[in-house]
C-alpha cells in the first residue's frame, strides 16, 4: 500500500493499538518495559521467568531493573577458592551475575540469549 503509515500495531488489553514508525525506536524482546525507582526511570530487563522482586542494580553509574529471579538470601557469602566469580551458598556454588553485559545488552538492542550471563 503506497502512502500508508508505518509502524507497529500492538494487541494492547485485546485491542488493537497502532505505533508509528516515527515513535518506535526499538523492539527489545528482553527489554520488558521501565520502572520509576527513587524518582529515576531504569530500564527492566528479563533475567528469567519468575515474577517477583525487581532488583535494581548500577553499572557504569546507570540505573537497571532486573526482573525473574528470586531473592534466596541476603548476607555476605564465602568465596570459592581460585575463583573470583564464584561463591558459597548452602554448599552450592553461585556464579556472579553478568550486569555489565545485561546492560550492553539493553544498550546495544541485542539478543545473544535469553536469560542470564
Amino acid at each position: 500500500m503506497e502512502g500508508g503509515r508505518g509502524g507497529l500495531v500492538l494487541r494492547v488489553d485485546g485491542e488493537l493499538r497502532f505505533l508509528p514508525a516515527a515513535l518506535a525506536a526499538r523492539v527489545a524482546p528482553d527489554l520488558l518495559g521501565i520502572a520509576m525507582h527513587e524518582g529515576t526511570i531504569v530500564p527492566v530487563v528479563a533475567i528469567g521467568s519468575a515474577r517477583a522482586e525487581m532488583i535494581v542494580c548500577q553499572h557504569a553509574g546507570e540505573l537497571v531493573g532486573l526482573l525473574g529471579g528470586e531473592v534466596v538470601r541476603a548476607g555476605r557469602f564465602e568465596p570459592v577458592e581460585g575463583r573470583a566469580d564464584l561463591v558459597r551458598v548452602d554448599g552450592e556454588r553461585a556464579r556472579q551475575l553478568d550486569v555489565g553485559a545485561i546492560y550492553a545488552r539493553v544498550q546495544t538492542g541485542g539478543r545473544p540469549g535469553r536469560g542470564v550471563r
